[in-house]
């Protein structure tokens, strides 16, 4: 029974190369968090020093947030008032916007995210909010933006980037702080129909 135990625990963290970019997966316990729920703006309900406090105790639950409409915009769980496994919000329409995985209020394991049409948006992976692993992001239209690698929130093998117009304008492996290939220019602007736009 323990090897089976063990086993189960190291696969759970497998960071292991593959063709040149590192593949993570990532568990946070959530069993310990009881299915209390309650709304974002309840009176008592307060959030001191990034810690949740329900009546002036550490909250374990789920925070839920609704729009206008009632539809649900934010489910959130809590264990002792810190960010525990999954936080999701949706688009007023119901569409999911984003999930992002939590550990002891850090971001931790894989972020995603969507536009409001259904494409992807982003792919992000953490570890104890450090940057670990492949960053991918999209635009609007479903075309890759950028493809980034880190390793402890540093850039680490292939760096990507292309304009809408399918243009790689960055293309550049960091290395031990060094960066070798096309650098053209940073990710805080993009071309559409070859004219300047502000990235969103």
């Amino acid at each position: 029974m323990f090897l089976i135990v063990l086993f189960f625990l190291i696969s759970c963290l497998d960071n292991r190369k593959e063709g040149g970019t590192t593949s993570l997966s990532f568990i946070v316990d959530t069993v310990l968090i009881p299915r209390d729920t309650i709304l974002a703006n309840a009176k008592n309900l307060n959030l001191n020093n990034g810690v949740y406090y329900w009546n002036e105790k550490p909250f374990s639950g789920y925070i839920v947030d609704s729009y206008e409409n009632h539809q649900v915009k934010m489910i959130a769980s809590y264990l002792n008032g810190m960010q525990q496994g999954t936080t999701t919000t949706y688009y007023e329409n119901g569409k999911l916007r984003d999930s992002r995985s939590y550990k002891e209020n850090k971001s931790f394991g894989k972020h995603i995210g969507y536009w409001e049409n259904g494409n992807q948006k982003f792919e992000f992976y953490y570890l104890n909010d450090k940057r670990e692993g492949p960053n991918k992001q999209w635009y609007l239209s479903g075309q890759p933006y950028a493809f980034l690698s880190f390793k402890d929130d540093k850039e680490d093998g292939m760096q990507q980037a292309w304009r809408q117009n399918g243009k790689a304008y960055i293309n550049y492996e960091a290395k031990d702080g060094f960066r070798y290939g096309l650098q053209k220019s940073n990710l805080c602007y993009t071309l559409e129909d070859e004219k300047f736009n502000s990235a969103k």
